[in-house]
């Protein structure tokens, strides 16, 4: 079961919603409701604080019905974390962040770190924008886009063993990427439209990015 979680990060081009929307969950977080409306789509819950949301939007979900869980503002958990337990409460094993890549850094990357909590619980997840999807992985990557498309592994854990890559300009065998040294592994490029990863030891980013 799949779900996808609006956050409230700007969104210029609605284009690359559709398919990961389709058949899935739709939690909105806060002002990731206004995303949804956007795209015409009833989300199957609403939760935040609610401090940043348009009223008129409000009360148009309400008006159909959609269930609100309400939060203080002083609270421990980000509306996104809110929104990622709505959704495993739910049973989810499959999860995409649309909203959480913004002009904030410290959500953007609050929100990237959540891949590797959700990693661990067993689930299937990324934060996807128009112009980057973001994993987390410990073994495998198959990684789908076209020639020309930038890929670029960072290491989350200390340090990643054993990183091996196939179908990118400039391959990697058996390589170490650790967070102290430099990173020899940003703005790779597809040379067709599957690339692949894998990896020994650790947990790393994978993004796939266009500019």
């Amino acid at each position: 079961m799949k779900a996808v979680i609006f956050g409230g990060a700007n969104i210029n081009d609605y284009s690359f919603c559709e398919k990961y929307a389709k058949d899935s969950i739709v939690v909105c977080c806060d002002r990731g409701m206004h995303h949804a409306f956007k795209l015409g789509i009833i989300p199957d819950v609403i939760v935040g604080d609610f401090d940043s949301a348009d009223s008129s939007i409000i009360n148009y979900f309400k008006s159909k019905n959609v269930p609100f869980k309400a939060y203080p503002t002083h609270k421990d958990e980000t509306d996104i974390e809110l929104g990622l337990d709505a959704a495993m409460e739910m049973g989810v094993t499959d999860i995409t962040i649309i909203g959480g890549i913004g002009s904030r850094m410290d959500h953007t990357l609050a929100n990237c770190h959540l891949l590797l909590y959700l990693h661990k619980k067993g689930i299937n997840a990324r934060i996807v924008n128009e112009n980057n999807e973001i994993v987390v992985i410990d073994r495998k990557a198959e990684i789908s886009g076209k020639a020309g498309d930038l890929v670029s592994l960072i290491p989350l854990s200390m340090e990643v063993r054993g990183i091996t890559t196939k179908g990118l300009e400039y391959p990697l065998h058996n390589a170490v990427l650790t967070i102290d040294d430099r990173l020899i592994a940003v703005s790779n490029v597809m040379l067709g439209n599957m690339a692949e990863v894998t990896i020994e030891e650790g947990y790393l980013f994978v993004m796939r990015c266009r500019d």
